[in-house]
């Protein structure tokens, strides 16, 4: 059966062949509307009116439930991001999930593990927050001038006052090379020229070269004060004060 006119059809977007009520929103052939009465503008006329662009239908679903794999499912696939981000990527990638998604996901993963697995975003932070060990922005005549001349019982004494600007001359009782990769490539230990049994840590942050000294000779080190030590370093271990070594001279 054919529908009558004047009907309503909520789902209709426009009879161009009929004319249209503009209150009323419904179809007729007539001049007056049959629901409320009134003539039909003519504007709302048929022929009259601009054409309406209909929107696009979705396609409708088959009505079958689709089940996702466990591997797929996003819960599994933030924990394998985490744990192993190569695997979660690659999960990301071969989901039945939207391309969008799979694009933001891939890219999470990646900046995930370049810079948190890998570390590099903590180089990164460590690069640009990090503080020097010594001050080099001044020359070495400056540095030097600042230096308070101090013995190894008055720096013991003193070994709290970071930041200090210390110098003294000390005899180098060992070498060690083992415990340099982070703070600085070696480490010595140095005592008091008289033979006593004070001992200070040099960290070698030499800021013109690299010293090589070796046991028994006896120096003069300009450096910053760091407090007390808490190396474990061969023999050696916490309780020692330390300085960080900005420059040295070698006097016998």
């Amino acid at each position: 059966m054919g529908r009558s006119l004047g009907y309503f059809d909520s789902e209709e977007l426009d009879r161009p062949e009929l004319n249209k009520c503009p209150e009323c929103e419904c179809y007729f052939a007539s001049e007056e509307c049959p629901l409320c009465g009134k003539v039909c503008p003519e504007a709302f006329r048929a022929g009259n009116r601009a054409a309406v662009k209909k929107p696009k239908r979705r396609r409708n679903a088959s009505g079958r439930v689709q089940f996702i794999p466990w591997y797929h499912t996003w819960w599994f696939i933030l924990i394998m991001m985490f744990a192993m981000p190569v695997v979660g990527i690659i999960l990301f990638f071969s989901s039945p999930y939207s391309k969008t998604i799979k694009i933001i996901g891939a890219v999470l993963g990646i900046l995930y593990f370049v810079f948190i697995y890998l570390g590099v975003g903590w180089m990164l932070l460590d690069m640009v927050f990090s503080e020097d060990l010594v001050n080099d922005k001044i020359s070495r005549e400056a540095y030097v001038a600042r230096c308070d001349d101090m013995s190894p019982e008055e720096y013991h004494r003193d070994a709290y006052n970071e930041g200090n600007y210390v110098t003294m001359e000390l005899t180098v009782a060992s070498v060690y090379t083992e415990a340099g990769d982070y703070y600085g490539d070696r480490y010595y230990l140095c005592r008091d020229q008289s033979g006593g049994d004070l001992y200070v840590l040099l960290l070698d942050c030499s800021i013109d070269k690299k010293t090589n000294y070796l046991e028994g000779d006896m120096i003069r080190v300009y450096g910053e004060c760091s407090g007390i030590a808490e190396y474990d370093i061969g023999t050696l271990q916490s309780g020692v004060p330390c300085l960080y070594m900005a420059y040295s001279e070698l006097v016998g």
